[in-house]
């Protein structure tokens, strides 16, 4: 199993509800493909550098999770397939590459 990375953009005009329901239901397809889901942010609105598709916005999900590499083809077809999810892009994650937390700051 490889350790992979997914941002998810949701359309800007869906409800605050509804995208509680996406996110589990885009958590939910990693599991039901075999997956483990590691770590999820929820990234929050934000304002795209431009207009994409008449859209100005979206909301964004970052999934941490591991998954054998030949499901992940038939994980990504379905996501394209939801008119809700805007974009989506899956990368390997590789944790050596991540950034260690600063120090806590010492008090004299």
């Amino acid at each position: 199993m490889n350790m992979y990375e997914a941002l998810f953009i949701f359309d800007e005009t869906v409800q605050e509800e509804r995208l509680k329901d996406l996110s589990a239901q885009a958590i939910g397809e990693i599991t039901k493909a075999g997956g483990k889901v590691l770590e999820t942010r929820e990234l929050g609105r934000r304002t795209f550098a431009r207009i994409m598709q008449k859209k100005e916005s979206g909301f964004y999900m970052s999934v941490t999770f591991k998954i054998a590499p030949e499901k992940l083809s038939a994980l990504t077809a379905k996501y394209h397939l939801q008119d809700e999810i805007f974009r989506v892009q899956i990368t390997r994650f590789d944790p050596k590459l991540v950034a260690p937390p600063a120090p806590a700051p010492v008090k004299a």
